[in-house]
């Protein structure tokens, strides 16, 4: 913040957007990239741990469909993504934040902190008799 407010001409904005744009990406997929590729996983490596249709995340994976929060979060789930960067990927994909006085995001919360898996958080939703991952 402090640098973004430092800034006094349109030309030191423009370098400020293109590192940030660089670095910080705001389209999906290319969040989720950037994730995987952080973590050493593949796409295919992915949609096995997030158990999603295997032609589907790789549609979400090139921009061509805009998956929902439930899937957002099994793909959070799949890469082992920390609490703010599934957070970050709910808002880059304008879908709700994780909010822990639901009970059920309280479970996913727990899950992504735990590291469980969507197995996991699945049957524990389903013990407390809530709405599991679709």
């Amino acid at each position: 913040m402090a640098k973004l407010t430092s800034i006094d001409t349109p030309e030191e904005l423009e370098k400020y957007l293109e590192d940030i744009c660089d670095k910080y990406p705001n389209d999906f997929s290319a969040y989720i990239k950037a994730v995987i590729s952080k973590k050493g996983m593949s796409i295919a490596e992915l949609q096995r741990e997030c158990s999603i249709d295997r032609n589907y995340i790789y549609q979400i994976m090139d921009g061509s469909k805009k998956p929902g929060r439930d899937k957002i979060i099994a793909i959070a789930i799949g890469c082992r993504m920390s609490l703010p960067e599934c957070q970050r990927a709910l808002a880059i994909a304008q879908e709700g934040a994780l909010y822990a006085k639901s009970r059920r995001d309280s479970l996913i919360i727990y899950a992504i902190t735990n590291k469980k898996s969507i197995m996991d958080l699945n049957v524990s939703l389903n013990e407390h008799g809530l709405e599991c991952l679709n």
